[in-house]
């Protein structure tokens, strides 16, 4: 690994006209119970019910402690039949937790979430120094990339980086991560991602530097450890897991040519890994010209 150039509300009820008029008027007395129906107000003196009285004129009397409780059994009755009980609002749905990357099983589909949980970290440490993260390109297949670049160490199944064209997931890579890993493929990909922008990082900060390839391969394990952290410290990700996958991938690539002399033996590589792990901040990662800051 080197650098190469995401109630039905209830439907309302029509009611009996002898309930619909048991809502008083804005302007009602508050002694007066129920609304006088203006045809009996017209009724002249002397019809039935006797001479002496005058229904548009009789004063209703206030009412008593059974009346307020026949009213209120009146009014939820109204309520329930409507579908207008106050009730409170129905809880908003919790939104869904986002779809764990190791869960994917498409290479692709998961090397693009762990690039996105990868941005979530650095464009934060970014942005806390007043600096700009952009996220690199990434391929998972054949595409060589521009010019057909390869890692500068030539190995024959390696993913690199490229400041033109991004993070490269050759498919022979992938197969012999997969043959040589089985089911915890995709957690030594995790590393190998997360390495490769650990180089992208460095090319943000000092685009044109020129430095021992060593110190570039040591910090970049370093920046793997400090994302590592992070994401741990969030419960996205298993520490122990997650070394113990590194730590075996690290002893596969030491079988390459170059590989030890361009990105130290595997022991090496782990104590830059750890240096991240265990202070999660990118200045524990400074090596000679390559600072943070």
């Amino acid at each position: 690994m080197g650098i190469g150039n995401p109630l039905p509300s209830a439907g309302t009820r029509a009611l009996p006209s002898l309930i619909a008029r048991q809502t008083l008027p804005a302007n009602a007395r508050a002694e007066h119970a129920f609304e006088i129906d203006p045809r009996v107000a017209e009724r002249p003196r002397g019809g039935p019910g006797g001479p002496e009285r005058d229904l548009a004129r009789t004063s209703l009397p206030a009412c008593d402690a059974d009346g307020v409780r026949a009213a209120a059994t009146l009014l939820l009755v109204v309520s329930m039949l409507t579908g207008c009980a106050h009730t409170a609002p129905a809880a908003a749905p919790a939104p869904k937790a986002p779809v764990p990357c190791l869960s994917q099983a498409d290479d692709a589909l998961f090397a693009s979430c762990l690039r996105t949980e990868l941005t979530e970290v650095w464009d934060r440490e970014f942005r806390d120094t007043g600096r700009t993260y952009s996220s690199p390109q990434l391929t998972v297949g054949d595409d060589p990339g521009p010019r057909g670049e390869r890692t500068r160490d030539d190995g024959p199944d390696r993913a690199f980086y490229s400041p033109r064209s991004g993070i490269h997931f050759p498919t022979r890579y992938l197969d012999a991560v997969h043959t040589a890993h089985g089911p915890r493929a995709h957690v030594v990909l995790t590393f190998t991602m997360d390495h490769e922008i650990g180089h992208h990082v460095q090319f943000l900060l000092h685009p044109r530097i020129d430095v021992p390839v060593n110190e570039l391969e040591a910090q970049a394990d370093c920046y793997a450890g400090v994302w590592a952290r992070q994401e741990a410290d969030t419960g996205r990700l298993v520490t122990g897991e997650f070394r113990s996958a590194a730590a075996a991938e690290l002893g596969r690539l030491s079988s390459y040519p170059n590989e030890v002399a361009t990105h130290g033996n595997p022991d090496q590589r782990l104590a830059s890994l750890d240096k991240g792990l265990h202070s999660g901040e990118p200045a524990a990662c400074d090596v000679g010209q390559l600072t943070w800051r």
